[in-house]
């Protein structure tokens, strides 16, 4: 949720002391052209660099949750999200917010629901105590995306809804892309699926506005899940397709999520010689709780082993 480190960014960057601060608003700032597992360690790094808790430090540290999220490094997002919400030091609103939040959506996707929604719960407190503080359109987008995530879904496709239409003229690249992305996301929560069609389009333009590959790659992915599940398969495969050209690195976990999309397509095209070679091309490590079942069905259903090819 990179909208929670624009916040953070738009008081930290009050400070000079990091070289360049002012070009870094994204982690693929720091990581230009990076694989995964480059830019990992190049952020941590510059995190070492800095005494734990000083302004700089937390400037690094929240890219690098952004980092966690958006390569879908959950495990870890939740292991040191917990570990910084225990510690005995008062953190900034906004980063404390984004621990919450973080610590919530990557809870949850492990199976731990109630501590999950008691996170969302702080984290909607947070975000609300403060909205008023921060005249950035971008606030009112992380409300809305609390509403969705944690709140009433309906209510948070109206918020989305009138946020395009109050910003349909901006050229904010950040802002669009986040508007359409989560308006789009709020409609597939309500299973709208072909109705978040236009907007997943709308999310790729922004996308490719702002030049990030993990933005590019999944708001295709994003949209490509969607052909898949309102049944368009051999538009899900193109699109699939596409998304995994923009991967910088095989590592990322979404290279191997979107290999078994393929591999899953392609069986039900009925094509298994395919279908194996993109399952021979998933690193079953990589996967989340959620996929294992669809992996295990299609090996069982393929014959496959990896030495089947």
């Amino acid at each position: 949720m990179k909208i929670l480190n624009c916040l953070i960014a738009s008081l930290l960057l009050l400070s000079n002391t990091i070289q360049s601060a002012d070009n870094m608003h994204n982690f693929e700032d720091m990581c230009v052209e990076l694989p995964v597992s480059k830019c990992s360690e190049k952020i941590l790094t510059l995190q070492s660099e800095y005494a734990q808790f000083s302004t700089d430090w937390y400037f690094i540290t929240a890219h690098y949750l952004d980092f966690l999220y958006e390569t879908t490094s959950l495990l870890p997002l939740k292991k040191i999200t917990e570990e910084y919400i225990n510690v005995e030091h008062t953190h900034p609103i906004t980063f404390q917010t984004q621990l919450y939040f973080y610590a919530s959506k990557a809870l949850g996707i492990y199976g731990e629901k109630d501590k999950a929604q008691q996170y969302a719960k702080k984290a909607i407190a947070l975000v609300t105590a403060t909205s008023d503080s921060f005249p950035n359109p971008l606030r009112k987008v992380e409300l809305a995306n609390l509403e969705m995530v944690f709140g009433n879904k309906d209510k948070a496709v109206q918020m989305f809804s009138r946020l395009a239409q109050q910003y349909k003229k901006s050229k904010d690249a950040k802002l669009q892309h986040e508007i359409y992305g989560n308006l789009a996301n709020a409609l597939y929560s309500q299973s709208q699926l072909l109705e978040s069609i236009p907007h997943r389009k709308s999310a790729i333009f922004w996308a490719k506005q702002l030049g990030y590959s993990e933005d590019i790659t999944m708001a295709i992915g994003n949209l490509a899940r969607t052909y898949q599940l309102v049944g368009q398969l051999q538009l899900a495969n193109d699109t699939y397709r596409d998304a995994v050209t923009h991967f910088t690195s095989e590592d990322s976990p979404n290279y191997s999520i979107f290999q078994l999309r393929l591999a899953e397509i392609n069986a039900a095209q009925s094509n298994p010689k395919q279908a194996k070679q993109h399952l021979e091309k998933v690193k079953f490590t990589k996967l989340l709780p959620g996929h294992f079942t669809v992996y295990n069905q299609l090996a069982q259903t393929l014959e496959f082993s990896k030495d089947t090819i």
